[in-house]
Formats: C-alpha cells, sequence, structure tokens
C-alpha cells in the first residue's frame, strides 16, 4: 500500500475514540493549557527583567514564543470546535459552507437523511462568522440562554482577539503578545471563558479529558490565576509559580499510573536521584523538600555561593550562600530563584524555597 491517496485514507475519525466532541475540542484545550504553562519555564532564568511592573520589553527568546504560538492555535481551535459543535446541535446547516453542494443542501433543509462521508466533505464556515452567528441566535433568542455569556461585551472581544491573533500567527507568522499582556490575556479574559463552558451540563463531565490531576498541596493553578489576574496590579512571579505548578501536575507520572506497585517504584527512585543530587549530604541546610505537586520527598535545592576577598586576597572575610534553583525529579516541577518569592508571600502554606545566609569569617592578623 503505497499509493499516496490510500495511505492518506488508511485511518479514522478522531472523533470516533470517545464518541464525540471531547475526542479532538478538548484535546486541543489540554494542548493549549500546556503549552500556556510553559511559558514560564521558557524565560525562567530572565525572571527579574519579566515580573517588574514595568512595561513589556521585546521578547526574543524562541521558546517562548513556540509557547505562545501553541497556546493560542489551540485556545482558538478549542473555542471554534465548542462554538460549531452549539450550532450543530441546532441544526448541521449553521455551520456548513454549503453553497454549491446543492442535493446536499436539499437533503438537510427537507430532514433528509444524509451519509456523513459526504457531510465530511462540506467545510465549515471560518471561526469569525461562527462565533457572529452564535451570538446573533443568542441575542434573538434562538439559542438557549445558558449560552448567553458567549454575549457578555469582554467576552466577545476576547474571542474576536483571539481568532485575529491565531490568524496573525497562521498566516503571517509575525505577532507575539509580550510576556505580561499575554499573562493578562490568558488569565483575565481568556481561562474564565472556559470555565462557564465547562459548567455548561453537556461539557461539564469531560474534566479527564483535559484537566490535571489535583495536586499535593491542593491548589488549583488555574483558578489561582483567574482570580490572581482579576487584581489591578497581578504580580507576574506569582502567576509564574502558578503556571510551573500546573506544567509539572499535568507530568506527574503518579497521576498516569493506576497500579499501586507502578507508583511506589516512582517514588523510591526518584527519591534516591533526590538524595544522590544533594550538594553537600552533611550540611545543616535542608535541601530536600516535599513537592507541592507530586508530594514526593524529591525537590532539591541547589546552592551557590560568593564572598568578600581578605586584601591580602588569602582568605574570605565573609561570604553568603544562597538558594538558586530547586527541581522536582519526580514531576520536574522547577523554579529558578530569579524574581522568585517564597509561596508563604503569595499566600500559599508551603515551606520555603529560598534562603541566603551571610558568614563572617575570623582570622588571626
Amino acid at each position: 500500500m503505497n499509493n499516496i491517496k490510500d495511505l492518506c485514507d488508511d485511518g479514522f475519525k478522531f472523533g470516533d475514540l470517545n464518541g464525540g466532541i471531547d475526542s479532538i475540542a478538548f484535546s486541543s484545550l489540554k494542548k493549549a493549557l500546556k503549552s500556556y504553562f510553559s511559558t514560564y519555564e521558557s524565560i525562567a532564568l530572565e525572571g527579574n527583567s519579566f515580573f517588574k511592573e514595568l512595561p513589556s520589553t521585546n521578547i526574543n527568546c524562541i521558546e517562548y514564543i513556540e509557547h505562545y504560538s501553541e497556546t493560542i492555535i489551540h485556545f482558538q481551535h478549542f473555542f471554534e470546535l465548542i462554538c460549531k459543535d452549539i450550532l450543530r446541535k441546532e441544526h448541521e446547516l449553521l455551520v456548513l459552507n454549503i453553497d454549491n453542494k446543492h442535493e446536499v443542501l436539499f437533503d438537510l433543509v427537507n430532514g433528509n437523511k444524509v451519509n456523513q462521508s459526504e457531510l465530511e466533505k462540506i467545510n465549515t464556515i471560518e471561526f469569525d462568522r461562527t462565533l457572529k452567528r452564535l451570538c446573533n441566535l443568542i441575542t434573538t433568542g434562538k439559542l438557549d440562554s445558558s449560552y448567553s455569556f458567549f454575549n457578555d461585551k469582554h467576552n466577545k472581544i476576547a474571542l474576536e482577539e483571539l481568532n485575529k491573533i491565531r490568524n496573525r500567527i497562521w498566516h503571517r507568522g509575525s505577532y507575539v503578545l509580550n510576556y505580561q499582556s499575554f499573562d493578562i490575556y490568558i488569565g483575565k479574559y481568556i481561562l474564565p471563558i472556559i470555565y462557564k463552558i465547562m459548567n455548561l451540563s453537556e461539557y461539564s463531565s469531560f474534566g479527564a479529558s483535559w484537566k490535571y490531576a489535583n495536586l499535593d498541596s491542593k491548589i488549583d493553578p488555574l483558578l489561582e490565576i483567574i482570580k490572581e489576574c482579576k487584581s489591578s496590579t497581578p504580580m507576574f512571579d506569582k502567576l509564574a509559580f502558578l503556571k510551573e505548578l500546573g506544567r509539572a501536575a499535568y507530568e506527574n507520572p503518579l497521576t498516569k499510573n493506576s497500579f499501586k506497585v507502578l507508583r511506589e517504584i516512582i517514588v523510591q527512585r526518584t527519591e534516591r536521584i533526590a538524595l544522590n543530587e544533594l550538594p553537600h549530604p552533611n550540611s545543616k541546610y535542608h535541601y530536600i523538600s516535599k513537592c507541592p505537586v507530586c508530594g514526593t520527598k524529591s525537590l532539591v535545592k541547589y546552592e551557590d555561593s560568593d564572598g568578600d576577598l581578605h586584601e591580602s586576597g588569602e582568605f574570605y572575610v565573609s561570604y553568603w550562600t544562597w538558594i538558586y534553583n530547586i527541581k522536582c525529579y519526580c514531576c520536574s516541577f522547577e523554579l529558578q530563584s530569579s524574581g522568585m518569592k517564597n509561596p508563604s508571600e503569595y499566600g500559599y502554606k508551603i515551606p520555603a524555597f529560598w534562603f541566603e545566609n551571610i558568614h563572617e569569617e575570623e582570622h588571626e592578623e
């Protein structure tokens, strides 16, 4: 079977996996969230310059641009499929660009059965037209009032802008939102719409298709991001902390294994790795912590040091040590100290990640 057409015809409908919209729409939502959460990881070493309450500067980091693009493209895809699914529940014709398919149009208008394969050959309308149609039918009372949030002024503008930004990426590949503006746009405007969709009866049972499992710290990163972005002065370092919790939650291997024995093996292995990573096994400082995501004692704190040399250059008059990086060897949760505060300063009861100790040395002259 080497014929190109035969190869491309040898497949299956993605929607058949679970028999519904969740198979692909929520797959895109999950991908969008994972990409958004990863935007902190891509700028972590430069956190100080991104978290300050200053106008954002242009970002040249290719990893940030990749995660940004994936976030926008997959969020737009999710919303487009959901809006079309809502319209399709009323009638297939509401989403089809069917002007030249006269026989299919006749059968649909008259309620005649139409072969699904015929419908799949017909393009659907673009997202901007879909959104306008959906909002118009809501306004005129043709659709159930439970969808009225789509017509909220801010929600409608947010989705229109999402489509524009997606098109600028898709067709021109030339537009990237700055880090702080991107955080606020997603956290204040896009994520709340997602939660309103998830509260609809037809989608409320699909959480397992797109959301991470519960974190050991009981923090829900998405809800906390929404809450923080309601502030007139959101803390971008706190948002980064929450994004990294969310990113690692998707990577947590303990939630992906249903067998207790496998989870125990993973915990034992990662805790051994963490012990081997200790920079000073006999240090009085506590270098391993319980991870707020997976709950294992695999979160290693990495230390650095510096000091002031005596004028003779032979010894240090004083020196100091600090934690510059933390990393969990189970779920991959990782933070750089640059621009970051301890969790308690963000309002969370999690032991401190960062410390600095200053040592004064005494030497006989």
